[in-house]
């Protein structure tokens, strides 16, 4: 019995104890729960911020754009492609060292990477292009000079050497609002008309100039574009120079208004139609700072004054143009064959207009020495011709040099990889190669033409002039 009871008691302690075993695990489980859903709410606003802060980095994160590699032009590979390239690089013109802003410009660059497409790469090439591209020019030599200048009998009824009857000289200058703009203290206007008067005061005493004007009417609104556009006038009329009357001419009028170009062309080739080229020799000279804003086709204006009897020297001067002008103004010159310059301050403007001053006193002295002026017709071409091809050179070894830099720079910031870096140095230098080459052979040809000129007309004159 005792032992009985013994184990019932023992059974009693037993059930006892796993019950309050039971209880503090029932107790601890609800204070666990407690616990968990005390915290449960701070867990879940920090899984909404997280995501809200995800959803917010997304939206910062900066979108990768699509490329379309025909959004820019292809890289040069000729000295024709190389002038025809539609921009000037915005950061041309100086060295590496010189320019502001460059390397910021270049953080904005893309990411290139062995991983990324051909379409990637190849814009990636053209756009860094883009921003350093010199303005290039095909020769600007006046190696049309040795036939403008030929030597012809005015009445035709003879074959003796002479002159051409006059030289005539027609300046177009542009006077819309734009040439209100400054070159550091002075508009582009009063630097232009500063420029003209030099040139026409160093032409020779029998020697024509006129002077047309354009876009010196009414204002850039819309209100006044039929009064501006349909104003053109002849200031100066044709004849040699009188410094007081030029003077006088340049201070009639102001920039002002819209851009009429083509409706001054037409106007010139009316009051030249009777100064035929077999006679006389004319030139053609204008500056202008932008595009035709009159709704009218300068470069067919153009096309038609160089195609007519008048057979000019066609020159024009695009003064500070963005690419747009560039663009156009260098069309009216190939339309014409004609020569654009490409004119970023006065001095440019100046130098272009010595080029013609050199021709016209060469002119003037035909009658008194001819084999003379023959040779400094050859010195004038050849010295014109190493200016350009020197010119042309240092445009393109600075457009070089700095793209190596930049390309060097790309590389150090990580922003493209080594093998990336290594292709765009071989496009650079094939870039190079191909536009260097045909500068070269460009001087050569033209040197050559200009010697084998020298030669052909030295005999001709010899031999017309012998028995004088």
């Amino acid at each position: 019995m005792k032992t009985i009871f013994k184990l019932f008691c023992a059974s009693v302690i037993a059930t006892i104890l796993l019950t309050a075993c039971g209880s503090d695990k029932d107790a601890a489980d609800s204070e666990k729960e407690d616990e968990s859903t005390e915290e449960q709410p701070a867990e879940q606003i920090t899984e909404e911020d997280d995501t809200e802060e995800e959803a917010e980095a997304e939206e910062e994160q900066p979108q990768e754009p699509e490329v379309n590699v025909d959004d820019l032009p292809p890289i040069p590979s000729s000295l024709e492609e190389a002038a025809d390239y539609p921009l000037t690089g915005q950061f041309s013109g100086k060295k590496f060292s010189e320019l502001e802003g460059v390397k910021e410009e270049l953080d904005k660059f893309p990411t290139l990477t062995e991983e990324s497409s051909e379409e990637e790469i190849e814009y990636g090439k053209r756009l860094l292009v883009s921003l350093f591209k010199e303005n290039m020019t095909m020769v600007d030599v006046p190696i049309d000079q040795w036939e403008s200048m030929t030597f012809a009998d005015p009445t035709g009824d003879s074959d003796e050497l002479q002159p051409k009857e006059n030289y005539n000289v027609a300046l177009l200058l542009d006077a819309s609002g734009s040439m209100a703009n400054y070159e550091h203290d002075r508009t582009r206007m009063d630097l232009a008309k500063e420029a003209i008067q030099e040139f026409v005061e160093n032409l020779p005493d029998s020697a024509n100039v006129a002077l047309y004007v354009y876009g010196h009417v009414g204002t850039g609104s819309d209100e006044d574009k039929e009064k501006s556009c349909s104003a053109i006038d002849e200031v100066y009329p044709l004849s040699n120079y009188d410094e007081g009357k030029f003077s006088d001419a340049l201070d009639e009028f102001e920039p002002a208004g819209w851009t009429p170009m083509a409706s001054a062309i037409k106007k010139v080739q009316e009051d030249f139609k009777d100064l035929n080229g077999e006679q006389n020799s004319n030139v053609i000279y204008i500056v202008s700072d932008g595009v035709e804003t009159c709704d009218e086709d300068p470069v067919e204006a153009i096309k038609s004054l160089a195609d007519s009897d008048i057979s000019p020297v066609v020159n024009i001067i695009g003064y500070q143009v963005d690419n747009e002008g560039l663009k156009q103004l260098k069309e009216m010159a190939e339309a014409s064959d004609g020569r654009y310059v490409n004119a970023g301050s006065q001095k440019d403007i100046i130098a272009e207009f010595e080029q013609t001053n050199d021709m016209a006193k060469l002119w003037a002295d035909w009658h008194n020495d001819a084999q003379r002026n023959i040779s400094e017709l050859f010195n004038t071409i050849s010295k014109q011709l190493s200016d350009w091809h020197n010119s042309e050179q240092k445009k393109l070894t600075r457009e070089t040099n700095n793209l190596f830099k930049a390309i060097g720079y790309l590389r150090d910031q990580e922003i493209i990889s080594h093998n990336i870096y290594s292709e765009f140095i071989a496009a650079v230098n094939d870039a190079k190669s191909g536009v260097q080459g045909d500068i070269i052979d460009t001087y050569k040809e033209l040197n050559g033409m200009n010697i084998d000129e020298l030669w052909e007309n030295r005999k001709e004159i010899t031999k017309r002039y012998k028995n004088r």
